[in-house]
């Protein structure tokens, strides 16, 4: 078994980027539409890509990831960028809520924990959104396995279809479910399927699934 993942060591690689650059295909579609001066929340944030994004938009943005190469890497970036983002290295597991959010975003990370813990934290993600925020989410789901250099660090492939099972009582802005091919530095390709959904919270409503 690898004792890391594969991103682990292109974080420690200033002169290449794990994942694309720029935000994630959702972020850049529909961020018009969030709240602006947002208080926006960003998990497993990876290299900063979503983070640098929407701080640079103007919003107060607080971004953790386990991995401590990758936030010294996204700590280095937005200093170039001049983008002020509170980045800090966190186990999603053992994360505290603090204060309510505009905008939680977690792309690529809630299939990693076990689901005893990544559903109690959903849940605390939606407890934690502000009435009119959003949730804009994307995970890996069972219509493929997980690629071997990833399958021992995925220990909850989502259901198809159990994303926005979640959310039920929240306006889905958006849906997109399938499959995507992409490639990674060192030669790496892969196949993934995958979810996404942007969730609104409305007035009324309960929160919580």
């Amino acid at each position: 078994m690898q004792d890391k993942p594969f991103w682990e060591e292109s974080y420690s690689d200033f002169e290449v980027s794990a994942f694309s650059k720029g935000p994630t295909v959702d972020v850049e579609e529909f961020y018009e539409i969030f709240p602006k001066n947002a208080d926006v929340l960003d998990v497993g944030c990876g290299e900063g890509r979503n983070s640098i994004f929407m701080a640079k938009l103007g919003n107060r943005v607080d971004a953790f990831d386990l991995s401590e190469n990758g936030i010294k890497k996204a700590k280095k970036i937005a200093g170039l960028e001049k983008a002020a983002v509170c980045f800090f290295t966190c186990d999603l597991g053992a994360f505290v809520f603090e204060k309510e959010y505009d905008i939680i975003l977690s792309h690529g990370v809630l299939h990693l924990p076990e689901k005893k813990v990544r559903d109690p934290f959903i849940r605390e993600m939606q407890a934690h959104t502000k009435t009119g925020g959003f949730n804009v989410i994307g995970v890996f789901t069972d219509r493929l396995p997980a690629t071997p250099d990833n399958a021992p660090f995925t220990h909850s492939l989502f259901r198809v279809g159990e994303l926005p099972e979640k959310y039920k009582g929240w306006e889905i802005v958006h849906h997109q479910e399938g499959t995507f091919t992409d490639s990674h530095p060192g030669g790496i390709h892969h196949e993934h399927a995958y979810e996404r959904i942007i969730a609104r919270r409305i007035t009324g409503t309960d929160s919580r699934y």
